[in-house]
């Protein structure tokens, strides 16, 4: 889960690292009187991704009119598909010198990574001179020792303050379950404090369980809250940890539920079927050999969809281990046939192959004569793109007969 900026702040302030002062505002009104209290601030765009100050969504502010301005102007902006519902107001600092300080996975391996180097071009500058970038890897059993904070810190012709940062920065990093926690920049003051000015956190969604106490709201990789059905598919998914089923599920505006196996095969089904004009009503993946347990409750999540179906594409590669009978006649068909009332008129386009797939198809035309279902059953000899013209067809043609 990526973190907005204020919740990453939040997290270092907890651990005793210092942060601007600010307020998290969702309107103008809620603003007023902040640029008088600080002194002259900083308004900064709430968004997930990266890169704000390129898109002028960073804005200094000296007084009360520009502040509300400000906020005016950031609220209800789309800044990379992501539209900005919060603005963090915080005080303006005088700044000496900006550095760069994150703790990530590099391969296996927890690594403190220290630039000399801080601020918006950081990642072009430490292409441009290696020599200013340092990282030390972490035995994760023992943790970031004192001795290797204070040699980092250091190598970067940093001051002694710097360490007691690395190891906080480190401490949050593993006791939040994070992938990544970079502070850039991290400035030192012209009156002599290091403030982390802005923070990039992103925790591990399988280590939520664990995280209860962070409060975090759920949400999706876009940023916004997800749907009832995008909730539901995500307690599906988080019930059992043998394979994916829920973990990705996006509720859309089309007609065709698709049901995905296979990150490549996915994102290819996806970009085909939109761009030969089908239109997706719910797209999501399983993979990983997940139960049928798994695979049949998320298929009766996507059939819960409220708008009408006249399409289901169960689309997928040729799979190594995933037990094709299990994941389709057990999952994918009893997730179909515990849902009330399901119009045996839809037609179901899948495309897959893999371990038992010739008894796969041969209990699907059992099923298709003794039940009445519409299958339309191909394997690898269709490629993915006629797969999707097939469904699109398919469902063409059951919207007209309604």
């Amino acid at each position: 889960m990526r973190l907005y900026e204020f919740e990453g702040k939040q997290l270092f302030n907890r651990a005793g690292i210092k942060i601007p002062e600010g307020k998290v505002v969702a309107s103008p009104h809620d603003a007023e009187g902040l640029a008088t209290k600080y002194g002259g601030v900083m308004v900064k765009a709430q968004v997930l991704r990266g890169r704000r100050g390129k898109e002028n969504a960073v804005l200094a502010c000296g007084d009360e009119q520009q502040t509300l301005q400000a906020v005016n102007s950031l609220l209800g902006r789309n800044l990379s598909g992501e539209c900005v519902e919060k603005v963090l107001v915080e005080q303006r600092l005088e700044i000496a010198q900006e550095v760069y300080a994150a703790v990530t996975y590099i391969g296996p391996t927890p690594t403190l990574i220290l630039s000399n180097r801080g601020g918006i071009d950081v990642e072009e500058a430490c292409q441009a001179g290696q020599e200013s970038v340092w990282t030390e890897p972490i035995d994760i059993l023992k943790g970031l020792q004192p001795n290797q904070a204070a040699e980092l810190a250091r190598r970067a012709g940093l001051n002694g303050n710097v360490t007691e940062i690395l190891q906080k920065l480190y401490q949050m990093f593993a006791d939040c379950d994070a992938t990544l926690a970079e502070i850039n920049p991290l400035a030192h003051t012209k009156d002599g404090q290091w403030v982390a000015v802005d923070a990039k956190v992103e925790i591990d969604d399988d280590a939520m369980f664990r995280q209860t106490t962070l409060n975090l709201p759920e949400r999706l990789s876009s940023g916004r809250a997800p749907t009832h059905l995008e909730q539901l598919a995500l307690e599906n998914d988080r019930r059992d940890t043998r394979g994916a089923a829920g973990r990705m599920f996006y509720e859309l505006e089309g007609d065709i539920i698709v049901l995905a196996s296979g990150g490549g095969t996915s994102v290819e089904a996806l970009d085909n079927l939109c761009l030969l004009g089908g239109k997706p009503a719910i797209f999501t993946e399983y993979s990983g050999n997940p139960t049928p347990e798994k695979v049949k409750g998320l298929t009766k999540v996507a059939l819960m969809y409220p708008g009408q179906i006249n399409g289901i594409w169960v689309i997928g590669g040729r799979a190594n281990f995933t037990d094709i009978y299990e994941t389709l006649i057990n999952g994918i068909m009893g997730g179909i046939r515990e849902t009330p009332d399901f119009d045996k008129t839809i037609p179901i386009i899948i495309r897959r192959a893999g371990p038992r797939d010739e008894e796969t198809f041969a209990a699907l035309y059992k099923m298709q004569k003794e039940e009445g279902y519409r299958f339309f059953l191909r394997g690898m000899a269709t490629s993915v793109a006629d797969s999707a013209r097939m469904v699109i067809h398919q469902a063409e043609k059951h919207r007209n007969r309604k």
